[in-house]
């Protein structure tokens, strides 16, 4: 009987010794748990247009689109590459790339920035942008519509593209001095407003009135402040020109201004208002958006955007939207 429970205690003290053993060694192993807490978040890679060099050192801010509130921020390793946490599945974020000079400012100007719509099984994103040293696309200066103008991405795009040529013009001024608009008034039981090919309904500063304007109307008041600052521009309503016919403008270094949607979607619509004069009324757009061409690379179009600054879209997506908001596009050119 004594010589049986003697064995018993020896296996069992080896048991715990050998536990301990494999413990103090080998957690990863035992807990793996822990490792998957460790590899939360989405791997971004930073890499150049073209080359598809990785760029390193390079700092990504990502904003929630909808709130614009900053998520976070990160600086790539020496392989291009960051990894981003705190990303919630179904929500559509900015990553915003940015270098840093020598002083250590953020610099911007080089920068193009991707809409990416997050979804629960996204682990790696490919951020291309224009490296450092580089300078292929059309330099169109950044001008931002909020948020004093809301609702007039129209007028800021066409300030940023003139602007491109050296003019240094204010959105506001272009919005209160040359920008067609007309109210929409209730009438006999009717809202009643005018056409937008020919004047902006509503104000471009209000929230609740501002709409939209197309390319005839802007295409008219280019040409008047065209002619108002003697730049001897040229503007073109390249409405209906083909994919290929806006590239090749584009590469020849020629901003375009485009009507497209806020994200590329299908376009919405809501209850619009009798045009003037007619007994015509037409559904209102509800996520129309105008942004400025820029560069065409690896297959990405790169615009400035008034609501986000440089942003790269799919081609085929980017120029998907345009068809369906009518092939509306206006071109400055010396």
């Amino acid at each position: 009987m004594v010589k049986r429970s003697i064995m018993p205690r020896h296996l069992l003290l080896f048991c715990f010794i050998m536990l301990f053993a494999i413990m103090t060694s080998g957690c990863s192993s035992i807990l793996p748990a822990k490792e998957e807490k460790i590899d939360e978040g989405i791997k971004v890679l930073i890499v150049a247009f073209g080359s598809r060099e990785p760029i390193p050192n390079m700092k990504v801010s990502v904003r929630d689109i909808e709130t614009d509130e900053l998520v976070t921020t990160a600086t790539s390793d020496s392989e291009g590459q960051v990894k981003l946490p705190h990303l919630k599945a179904g929500r559509r974020y900015l990553f915003v790339p940015s270098f840093n000079d020598d002083l250590g400012l953020v610099k911007k100007t080089n920068s193009v920035a991707k809409i990416v719509k997050v979804k629960k099984d996204t682990s790696y994103v490919v951020l291309e942008t224009y490296y450092q040293k580089e300078n292929q696309r059309i330099e169109v200066p950044v001008v931002l519509q909020n948020p004093q103008l809301p609702h007039g991405c129209e007028i800021t795009a066409m300030t940023a593209a003139f602007n491109y040529y050296g003019l240094n013009l204010s959105k506001m001024k272009m919005a209160k001095k040359y920008l067609p608009t007309e109210e929409i008034v209730d009438k006999n039981g009717k809202r009643i407003g005018p056409d937008p090919n020919k004047a902006y309904a509503g104000n471009p500063a209000d929230k609740l009135t501002g709409t939209y304007i197309f390319a005839p109307a802007i295409t008219k008041t280019a040409k008047k402040v065209a002619r108002d600052y003697k730049s001897n521009l040229q503007v073109t309503n390249l409405t209906g020109a083909s994919k290929k016919k806006i590239i090749e403008t584009v590469q020849q270094g020629i901003p375009v201004m485009m009507w497209v949607t806020l994200d590329l979607s299908k376009p919405k619509k809501k209850e619009g208002w009798y045009i003037k004069g007619t007994d015509r009324k037409p559904k209102m757009y509800r996520n129309l958006h105008v942004v400025v061409l820029t560069g065409y690379e690896d297959d990405k179009v790169i615009v400035m955007d008034p609501l986000h600054g440089y942003v790269s879209h799919d081609t085929t997506k980017f120029f998907k939207s345009y068809k369906e908001m009518g092939s509306q596009a206006i071109s400055i050119e010396k």
